[in-house]
């Protein structure tokens, strides 16, 4: 492999019109392409592809004709970065879980392929394209259904939520319910999964499963981590849905979720903790293209730390975590220098990260607001943070737990205090939470808000 793709590199330096005379030895779609798409792409580019928080890949790069179809646009997704997409920088290779890297070698390859005329090859010569495939973890859809395998329990609307074509920018909060019997006892959550109902589902905030956002997949806790679903729970999903408020527009949602739990004589060494640390009171002024936003939080307790979801809008550009030690060091944890809304990814730990007590997280936003950012709504107006789309966020959610091992055996007595936190944090839920009703009919809400 390492020879044919240092031929293909001196290939793409030639001219096009040289291509007609060297299509012998340019790459191929079944011995060449195909093992690279493989290794990096077919993850969500293959027949029924995953669910990524509502994002669908158009096509597969298994197929030959579909990747000949698409390889201009291959060509320019590699050549800008914007595929595969991961954000993270380069330098932060080797730390997370699932990362989307691609070496340098690989891309060119593809390129060169593309330059060549996406040549289709020998499929005879296919390097072990279907066990390439299997060894990929979470390539292959279960027969469940759910990508975290068969689930403990499943959670859905009581009926579909009614979005009317009036509906631009909504945030309801709706209960999802579960089957009578299914959940009795408390039970300690390993991995849980957000069905989005379709791509009108900007974003998911749910009470026990994580957050779905667009890029992201199943929430899976590392072993002997976990959350406590309480008996009785009162599940509830805050749904963002955002849509052009057009006549024929309306659609029914019914966003699902899963649950896996862990088994009896299971052990919780970490009960997971999260915190959204969002920064507000600022304003972004019109035209501005490299805004700086800036926060801090103390750690007091030693911690480990799990994972961290950055969070913007469409004027998001860049996000960083950096880390000052009591001693004064400072570390960047997190460096995404060219942040995608479509692409809200949660950097998870190969190896939970341990920050000390006396630490303190500096988080720093960067916004364009101006009109070279395409994405944006308006470049004309100054912008605050807010809840809809087309306000903006400075959100560095954290996931982490204390340091010390609590030894928790599953199917055990449960410690007082971890019981007492689930139940009261339930019962701020039923104080606090406005639930709609999703067999109502009456959205005058829509013309009250407009003449407010």
């Amino acid at each position: 492999m390492t020879r044919r793709i240092a031929r293909y590199l001196s290939l793409a330096a030639l001219p096009a019109f040289a291509f007609g005379a060297a299509a012998q030895d340019a790459p191929t779609f079944y011995q060449d392409a195909l093992p690279v798409f493989q290794k990096n792409c077919v993850a969500c580019h293959q027949p029924d592809g995953p669910s990524v928080g509502g994002i669908y890949a158009p096509m597969s790069l298994m197929d030959y004709e579909a990747a000949k179809l698409w390889a201009p646009l291959i060509r320019n997704a590699l050549e800008t970065g914007y595929m595969p997409p991961w954000g993270a920088h380069e330098r932060h290779r080797g730390e997370f879980k699932g990362e989307r890297y691609i070496d340098k070698a690989e891309k060119d390859l593809l390129i060169a392929w593309v330059d060549g005329g996406a040549l289709e090859g020998d499929s005879a010569k296919a390097a072990n394209a279907e066990g390439l495939v299997a060894s990929s973890v979470g390539t292959t859809l279960p027969e469940s259904g759910w990508w975290i395998g068969d689930p403990d329990l499943v959670v859905a609307f009581d009926e579909p939520v009614y979005v009317p074509d009036e509906v631009e920018d909504w945030q309801p909060t709706v209960q999802m319910h579960y089957e009578e019997g299914a959940h009795q006892e408390p039970q300690w959550i390993s991995m849980a999964e957000l069905r989005p109902g379709g791509p009108w589902v900007h974003h998911i905030v749910s009470s026990h499963m994580g957050v779905g956002v667009p890029g992201r997949g199943p929430f899976t806790y590392p072993e002997g981590w976990g959350v406590l679903l309480a008996e009785d729970p009162f599940i509830t999903v805050n749904m963002h849905y955002h849509k052009d408020p057009v006549a024929g527009s309306a659609v029914y949602d019914d966003t699902q979720a899963a649950f896996k739990f862990y088994e009896e004589g299971d052990v919780i060494d970490h009960v997971v903790e999260t915190n959204l640390l969002p920064h507000r009171n600022w304003t972004i002024p019109a035209g501005a293209d490299n805004y700086e936003v800036n926060n801090t939080f103390e750690i007091e307790e030693d911690i480990y730390l799990l994972s961290m979801g950055p969070h913007m809008h469409y004027r998001g550009k860049a996000m960083r975590y950096e880390l000052e030690y009591p001693d004064g060091e400072m570390e960047t944890l997190l460096w995404v220098p060219n942040y995608d809304f479509n692409w809200q990814f949660l950097y998870e730990y190969e190896e939970p990260r341990l920050i000390p007590a006396g630490s303190t997280l500096h988080m720093s936003w960067w916004f364009n607001n101006s009109e070279t950012n395409r994405y944006n709504p308006d470049p004309t107006a100054d912008v605050v943070y807010g809840p809809a789309t087309t306000d903006e966020m400075a959100n560095a959610r954290i996931y982490y737990a204390p340091v010390k091992q609590r030894g928790i055996v599953v199917g055990r007595d449960l410690p007082q205090d971890v019981l007492e936190t689930a139940r009261a944090t339930e019962q701020r839920r039923r104080e606090q939470t406005e639930l709609i009703d999703p067999s109502s009919d009456d959205f005058s809400w829509l013309t009250e808000d407009e003449a407010r």
